[in-house]
């Protein structure tokens, strides 16, 4: 008695119902699903390389970052420090300058003297050149010394170099922070396209499959350019 005779495991039929099945793992059983089960290797290991780099980089750069807060917060107190001392020596010079003023103005020529030969070397300077304007008559000229442009103390300009340089760390941790943010949206959007290029192996239509793997390729593309344009170090 002879055989039925069912359709052969050559007959695109087959083939395609095999495709179909969905809920298992799909074997490469026709040259199209080898060729993209090739593509999803190369796309699986590149997106697990490059988060594996993207999450080292931003572990870098929020490093960078602590140390340079760390850095500004530094600079920021020694700034505070300067000026305080800036607005002690301040304080000292107006006194001294106010009894050279006192005592010349009630014509005690001795004991003006005794107060302009105890004046700190900023008021001296800022006060000779006051002296120049006669400012004991002018009355636009300013009200002492220590209004000159030319009353400059050390610290006050340890201060404002101290805090210019706090800034610029600041400014750096800030750029640092931000790289390391990037970093991690790359990781998760890498993370995206591994669980598409997962999933789709549990797919039995081959044109779904295709596309979710199209769609994983696209991110894996457009996050890598990105990625590799960021910045791994952040200049001061």
């Amino acid at each position: 008695m002879p055989e039925p005779v069912g359709p052969s495991d050559d007959d695109p039929e087959t083939v395609e119902r095999d495709e179909e099945a969905t809920g298992e793992e799909q074997v490469a059983n026709s040259p199209r699903e080898r060729a993209l089960e090739l593509l999803v290797t190369v796309l699986l290991s590149f997106s697990a390389l490059l988060s594996a780099w993207c999450a080292y980089q931003s572990t870098q750069l929020s490093g960078e970052q602590s140390r340079l807060d760390g850095r500004a917060s530094v600079l920021q107190l020694q700034a505070f420090r300067a000026e305080q001392r800036a607005t002690q020596q301040a304080q000292a010079d107006l006194g001294a300058f106010d009894r050279w003023l006192d005592a010349t103005t009630s014509g005690n020529a001795v004991r003006a003297n005794f107060a302009e030969q105890r004046f700190s070397p900023e008021l001296d300077t800022a006060f000779r050149a006051w002296l120049a304007l006669d400012a004991l008559v002018d009355e636009d000229a300013p009200g002492s010394p220590l209004e000159m442009a030319e009353y400059v103390t050390p610290d006050e300009t340890a201060s404002t170099r101290l805090e210019a340089e706090a800034q610029r760390y600041e400014t750096a941790a800030e750029l640092a922070g931000g790289a390391a943010g990037d970093y991690v949206l790359a990781v998760v959007l890498l993370a995206a396209a591994l669980f598409l290029l997962g999933i789709q192996s549990r797919i039995g239509v081959f044109e779904l499959r295709a596309a979710m793997v199209g769609v994983a390729a696209l991110i894996v593309v457009v996050t890598a350019v990105w990625a590799l344009r960021l910045p791994t170090s952040v200049p001061l």
